[in-house]
């Protein structure tokens, strides 16, 4: 069965001639012209977003942040804005990915497919839980505990979290960390770890931040409690 993609874009026209183009390419597209419209058809699962900012009714900074409540298929943000504030901003919401508008068609494509492949593998993987004191991460469950209560993790944040606790003491460059969990380097670049790194820290609170250690000049590693 092909993976369903929900496109949420105000603009029919582009809307339509994106969702042609993706279905040819093998998946299956719903559209929604509004954000009231995307809120319903998100209950219905898709296995990955593609949503505009502008919407009318609600707009896509909102939209993601409530997909993300409950969801943690990948979002990839589209807009005819491209200031640093709104990436940031759209990252802080729980956004994986951020396309500027007007964008390549296949290259928009293959954005999905690596997104779908990533998320895909790693709900896959059958791994032990890995325990740190009151912290556990459990890769076959795709979930984090704090203290017995839930971590409300995006995908990419799993996946990071995921990759440096499964490498404890290993250091990892930005460039290396973007490879392993993005998958295509040219895509993000290194201030978008940074924002992801941060959120982490901020999620496992000041307790347990320190798990997440910066190698000044190099890049991260995951650290051991001694």
């Amino acid at each position: 069965m092909a993976d369903m993609i929900l496109l949420v874009e105000d603009d029919r026209d582009l809307s339509n001639v994106t969702a042609a183009y993706l279905k040819n390419e093998g998946f299956a597209v719903t559209q929604a012209f509004t954000g009231g419209e995307a809120l319903e058809l998100s209950k219905q699962a898709p296995r990955l977003v593609l949503l505009d900012i502008m919407l009318p009714e609600v707009d896509g900074i909102e939209l993601c942040r409530r997909i993300r409540e409950t969801s943690r298929a990948p979002i990839i943000m589209i807009s005819a804005k491209n200031t640093d504030r709104d990436k940031l901003l759209s990252l802080g919401m729980g956004a994986d990915d951020y396309m500027t508008k007007p964008f390549s068609l296949p290259e928009l494509a293959g954005r999905i497919r690596a997104h779908l492949r990533r998320y895909t593998t790693y709900s896959d993987k059958e791994r032990k839980t890995r325990v740190y004191g009151p912290l556990a991460i459990d890769p076959k469950a795709y979930s984090v505990t704090l203290d017995g209560a839930a971590v409300r993790l995006t995908s990419k944040e799993f996946h990071l979290l995921d990759f440096l606790s499964a490498h404890p003491g290993q250091v990892f460059t930005k460039s290396q960390l973007m490879d392993e969990v993005w998958g295509y380097n040219e895509y993000v670049d290194e201030n978008t770890i940074a924002v992801y790194i941060g959120r982490l820290r901020e999620k496992l609170t000041k307790a347990h931040a320190h798990h997440v250690k910066t190698v000044w000049g190099v890049g991260y590693k995951w650290q051991h409690d001694e």
